[in-house]
């Protein structure tokens, strides 16, 4: 194996939060998506994770998140927080 090259190459990462999730209703997994590849300018780093950068705040992007979850699906993402530590968020 070697590490892949183009977009998402390995480095420092130039966004403001990693978000990983799985929804099993696939419109809602495709909003998702949206959001990740419109507004949110995010870079699909797997199918159900991305790398984002917004202007929302961890409790806006938070609450979208929470509208498209179900009985059964996760999300979780992470952030740099100002005392430069990663902070996770899991949702369910």
């Amino acid at each position: 194996m070697k590490r892949p090259e183009g977009p998402l190459p390995s480095g420092f990462m130039n966004h403001d939060y990693v978000l990983t999730f799985s929804i099993r209703n696939t419109e809602k997994a495709r909003a998702l998506v949206d959001l990740c590849k419109g507004p949110w300018q995010g870079e699909e780093v797997t199918s159900f994770t991305w790398e984002i950068s917004n202007d929302l705040n961890p409790d806006q992007m938070e609450r979208q998140i929470l509208e498209l979850l179900e009985e059964g699906d996760r999300a979780c993402y992470y952030y740099l927080s100002d005392t430069k530590r990663i902070f996770r968020v899991v949702l369910s």
